[in-house]
């Protein structure tokens, strides 16, 4: 892209070379960021979910004993599964952001309106999922791991209220720690990738 003005972004991208920026900057959307912007957005979401492994592991004895072994670490409860769904969320949205990236500088300049319409509807949908869905269930993840430290008995008086207890273990074994391990590591991965990105989104 052609540099028009650099103090004004706005400007450049109506005035430049690419058909991406100039439609990005004229349609409407209600996360307005660059690619590398939102990915940090993400890295920084997933690394809010990793924080449910400090959360277990500081909980008072009252709370840990809620859990199977008292080992809230690698217990598997079922409010764990919403933060894998989120963080699955977040990575499946990152390498859509990731690809519309790739394939819009593989194209320009030669990229049709048409073709920036579809990537930047992709782009849309997945910084929606990604920094709305998927930032959404991962703060009602964290906060559900933030209640152990409201003390036992309010503790227990939120599993008695439940209609299935929320920390109970389920079937499938996927511990607090592998989660939390997996979540610091794809938000790593994401911020270097939008660190990537950065300088060739100008």
């Amino acid at each position: 892209m052609t540099s028009t003005d650099p103090n004004d972004p706005i400007a450049d991208a109506l005035l430049g070379e690419s058909t991406y920026e100039r439609l990005r900057v004229e349609r409407y959307a209600l996360i307005k960021r660059r690619i590398p912007q939102k990915l940090v957005y993400q890295s920084g979401l997933l690394l809010a979910l990793a924080l449910i492994v400090p959360i277990a592991a500081t909980y008072p004895t009252s709370v840990r004993a809620a859990f199977p072994g008292g080992e809230p670490l690698w217990a598997s409860p079922l409010v764990l599964w919403l933060g894998v769904y989120a963080g699955g969320i977040e990575l499946g949205t990152a390498a859509c952001l990731v690809a519309v990236a790739i394939v819009r500088r593989s194209r320009e300049p030669q990229l049709s309106e048409s073709q920036a319409h579809v990537l930047l509807n992709v782009e849309d949908v997945a910084s929606m999922f990604g920094l709305a869905t998927g930032g959404f269930a991962i703060l009602l993840t964290v906060g559900f791991f933030s209640l152990g430290h409201a003390g036992g008995e309010t503790f227990q008086a939120l599993i008695n209220s439940a209609p299935r207890n929320p920390y109970g273990q389920t079937g499938v074994s996927i511990p607090v720690i592998a989660v939390g391990a997996a979540a610091a590591i794809s938000s790593g991965v994401v911020y270097l990738v939008s660190r990537y990105l950065a300088p060739k989104s100008q």
